[in-house]
């Protein structure tokens, strides 16, 4: 959790101490209608969980400051949970993703990015959560008038904790997002809309002596729009 206190305290002082330009404000909300994929591998009497899907959505934030220089927080949520279901009973579970990150634009269409990530979940009596940095590559492509596309792929190291009634146990998670967008700029209104696909990828390690609870897999995919309100000044 240090280490994401300063990447966040690192990107903030960045972009005050930054020089005067003339700014890019973009105001908007984001959305991931994903459904979820639940796997342990090392339980041979473990069966694959797959859950419906559920609508995360959520406040996208992003400032141009410099020239090739930007930043961006997009955080969502899922109003309604997850419904694991098994015999007995259904676990309500609640997803909550959230991302800081500063962007350099290499080239034109090409730029990459680095900053902290925070992934939780809750359910009754117990919750899971973790941060961390992560990092990737985006690309954009004109396609016709103004009309993009936009590719993304980006990796994630988080460190978090976990708890239920079977008590409490530390964890890491490593994985990779991928996705990609079609958007349209109206530049009259600046406004940018776009509707794409992500894929993500998590795998959980446990600090636990259970031999068939040091593992978890996590797979969630789904479609995702955005909608974002451009403002500018000198």
């Amino acid at each position: 959790m240090k280490l994401f206190k300063i990447i966040i305290y690192s990107i903030l002082t960045f972009i005050i101490s930054s020089s005067l330009y003339a700014s890019d404000l973009g105001i908007g909300v984001s959305g991931w209608y994903a459904d979820w994929k639940m796997y342990n591998p090392d339980n041979p009497n473990y069966k694959t969980i797959k859950m419906d899907p559920a609508f995360c959505i959520g406040p996208s934030i992003s400032y141009q400051f410099a020239q090739s220089w930007s930043t961006t927080l997009v955080a969502l949520f899922t109003p309604s949970p997850y419904e694991m279901s098994d015999v007995y009973s259904t676990t309500k579970i609640r997803r909550y993703d959230s991302d800081l990150v500063l962007n350099y634009q290499l080239v034109r269409y090409l730029k990459i990015f680095f900053g902290g990530k925070y992934l939780g979940f809750t359910f009754k009596n117990g919750k899971h959560h973790g941060a961390g940095p992560g990092g990737g590559i985006g690309l954009t492509i004109p396609v016709i008038d103004n009309f993009y596309f936009l590719g993304n792929v980006s990796g994630l190291y988080l460190w978090g904790s976990h708890k239920d009634n079977d008590g409490s146990k530390d964890f890491t998670e490593y994985g990779y997002n991928a996705s990609v967008q079609l958007a349209y700029y109206a530049a009259s209104a600046g406004l940018t809309t776009s509707i794409g696909y992500r894929y993500q990828f998590i795998k959980s390690r446990y600090d636990t002596d259970d031999p068939y609870g040091k593992k978890d897999e996590h797979t969630f995919k789904g479609f995702t729009f955005l909608i974002v309100k451009s403002f500018h000044w000198e």
